[in-house]
């Protein structure tokens, strides 16, 4: 398995061990909390925001917005969150942590940072900082302005990466007719 993932693309891979992690934390996360990670990671955003709304959570929890609904339903039937409507718009809502889901958040941020240290065990302190170091700075990356411009450039075929070549499309005839 290992030779297998040390060939594939760096996004697969991390997407696989988000994933793996995420999967196999689950079972321990409901066993202490009784939510999945998933429902955490929706509450801390929210006790981080007080007044977010819908939209703005689902952005940044990065899930479907019927998965954050249904998990949304879910922390208000526990007494973890509140919804408002909002005063200056009466289609939307806010969004609000309780005192018992602030004492939940706390509990499962102890927990996860047991998680945490339990999977980056096999690094050392050392490794464990450039990691971070690296993905912040690969994140900061992927959110530039300057990635976005070279993205374009891909895009339209102006950028200049031999690698790149024989790899587009060819016209069909369609397209040269258009022209």
């Amino acid at each position: 398995m290992e030779k297998l993932f040390n060939k594939e693309r760096l996004t697969f891979r991390l997407n696989l061990l988000a994933s793996e992690a995420i999967e196999v934390n689950d079972e321990t996360f409901n066993l202490f909390l009784g939510l999945a990670i998933r429902d955490v990671r929706v509450l801390r955003i929210i006790d981080d925001r007080p007044g977010i709304t819908f939209v703005t959570l689902t952005r940044l929890a990065n899930l479907e917005r019927s998965r954050t609904s249904r998990i949304i339903q879910k922390l208000i039937k526990q007494n973890l969150i509140r919804r408002e409507n909002d005063a200056g718009d009466a289609r939307r809502f806010q969004l609000f942590a309780t005192d018992a889901g602030a004492i939940m958040r706390k509990r499962a941020d102890r927990l996860s940072d047991a998680l945490e240290a339990l999977l980056l065990a096999p690094l050392t302190a050392a490794e464990t900082r450039v990691l971070n170091e690296l993905l912040a700075r690969l994140n900061g990356w992927i959110l530039s302005n300057d990635y976005r411009s070279q993205l374009d450039d891909f895009d339209k075929g102006t950028h200049s990466a031999p690698a790149l070549e024989g790899t587009r499309p060819a016209p069909s005839s369609a397209d040269a007719h258009s022209e």
